[in-house]
């Protein structure tokens, strides 16, 4: 038997509960996509979430750059439109490698992604439709990648809009401008978060009024920041008594306690379950 070279295929999703979708739908999602990978003959493709990161905190940033740029062929889930998702999207789609955006028959086409060709599959997973996705999704993993390699003109995206070159990122490269990369990415994304939270309704626990929408997304931007920037360890309220998460929300006008600590607790708690299931998958 040939041994075939082991590619990488990264995957772009989300992984916590939002809207209608629960965790363990995502991790079905998940599955489905390693599945389908999994069935093409032609290559031996690794599928892994690129969020995923072996290092220390600090450096999961940069990590998430380098794996987005790394990738062979990346597979991107926009289903919800979650913020995270859209944000390494764009990031993905700047290096102009071979990118594949799947979707839900419940989510609406993105306007500015529109010139890449699409792939839908049922939200409710149903068998059949689901066994006739995966074929199909097998198939264009397959092509596009061998495109890719064949056609010297190819481009992803960049090139509807005029020649450009995509400098090569290396490691070092990355390492040089920690800063301002993780200052770029907290900017982004905050933004993206603002504008999503905006037109999107938020189920929050009782104790959080109606009449503070505001204050809840203001919450939630600070709690997601923190996050991204920070080691994770312990329970929520553990992570809530530590002086620096009191000295992060500070800086954005919150206190936490009263009427914003359950809140607060309730991302904390969610975020947790998630990671825990992902990583037992």
């Amino acid at each position: 038997m040939e041994n075939k070279p082991e590619l990488r295929c990264g995957i772009i999703m989300p992984i916590a509960s939002m809207f209608d979708y629960t965790a363990e739908h995502w991790l079905e999602v998940k599955g489905i996509i390693t599945q389908a990978v999994s069935q093409i003959i032609e290559f031996n493709f690794k599928t892994d979430i690129v969020s995923n990161s072996d290092g220390e905190i600090d450096v999961i940033h940069k990590r998430i750059v380098q794996n987005l740029y790394n990738a062979d062929i990346v597979i991107c889930d926009i289903s919800g439109r979650n913020p995270n998702v859209l944000f390494e999207l764009g990031m993905r789609l700047t290096f102009d490698k071979p990118t594949i955006i799947i979707k839900d028959d419940k989510t609406d086409f993105i306007f500015d992604t529109g010139i890449i060709e699409h792939l839908n599959y049922p939200s409710d997973l149903r068998f059949n439709k689901i066994v006739k996705f995966q074929a199909e999704l097998a198939n264009a993993v397959s092509q596009t990648f061998k495109k890719s390699k064949d056609d010297p003109t190819y481009s992803t995206f960049l090139g509807n809009f005029g020649e450009f070159k995509v400098p090569a990122l290396h490691q070092t490269t990355v390492s040089d401008v920690q800063q301002l990369i993780l200052d770029e990415i907290s900017s982004v994304r905050r933004e993206v978060n603002s504008l999503k939270m905006n037109s999107s309704k938020m189920n929050s626990p009782k104790r959080v009024s109606n009449d503070d929408r505001n204050q809840r997304m203001k919450i939630r931007e600070a709690v997601q920041i923190y996050i991204d920037f920070n080691d994770i360890e312990g329970e929520p309220l553990d992570i809530v008594n530590k002086p620096s998460f009191s000295q992060h929300l500070n800086n954005f006008g919150i206190i936490p306690s009263g009427e914003n600590i359950d809140y607060i607790l309730h991302l904390l708690t969610n975020y947790k379950e998630s990671i825990k299931k992902v990583n037992n998958y």
